[in-house]
């Protein structure tokens, strides 16, 4: 093998590494945290119900894992408070209904070490722990979801949300996320023989978030 041959297969094998380093080259991002926020909440019934909704606070604790370049994992447990509220003329009624969440999501970004815009996409498990209710309603005007008790306390959820972060580097990554909760579980019976076909939990949150990355970045 004469020189030449030897020059251009260094040349070749320094240029495949190189490429092979552009692209393969990720430091994976360890991230934990806590975030909090405010949630408005609803319930979707069959038969329809007319109420607005109820104001509640959300809590917990993040874990994050990026292990490519855009795409991670994000793991929560979250204290969050859900119901809902019906006003009339005649009378007033909310229920405060307050549960333990935890969210495993698909974490896609956009961006640089910075600045990130990012969304996040996942199932929601949960389980009601309590409730408190508010009312003025009569025994006259009660109707069945006002005293029923839940019987499904476990609930499941299709989350999504959107939102931005700054990366800070010593004091920490902040995080501001709007995400939209989609219950999929009811949390009454559901049988053509009860009252409501359908009583799922619908959420809104706004949650400023702070988090320590353990990877470089």
């Amino acid at each position: 093998m004469n020189y030449r041959k030897v020059i251009i297969l260094f040349i070749l094998f320094v240029s495949a590494n190189s490429v092979f380093g552009q692209v393969n080259y990720f430091v994976p991002e360890y991230g934990v945290g806590v975030r909090g926020g405010a949630t408005a909440s609803w319930v979707s019934f069959s038969p329809s119900v007319a109420q607005s909704s109820t104001y509640g606070l959300q809590a917990g604790g993040v874990f994050r894992y990026v292990s490519a370049k855009y795409f991670g994992v994000q793991v929560e447990a979250n204290f969050t408070q859900r119901g809902w509220t019906e006003q009339s003329d005649a009378y007033t009624y909310t229920r405060q209904l307050n549960y333990v969440e935890v969210p495993f999501l698909s974490h896609i970004y956009f961006g640089g070490k910075v600045f990130r815009w990012f969304f996040n996409l996942g199932p929601s498990v949960s389980y009601q722990i309590s409730d408190n209710v508010e009312s003025t309603v009569t025994n006259a005007q009660q109707k069945p979801r006002h005293t029923m008790a839940v019987k499904n306390r476990l609930d499941y959820a299709i989350a999504v949300g959107t939102g931005f972060e700054f990366n800070t580097k010593r004091a920490g990554i902040y995080q501001l996320e709007a995400r939209y909760s989609f219950g999929l579980g009811d949390m009454f019976p559901n049988s053509a023989t009860d009252d409501y076909r359908r009583s799922s939990n619908q959420n809104l949150s706004l949650c400023l978030g702070l988090l320590f990355n353990a990877g470089k970045r």
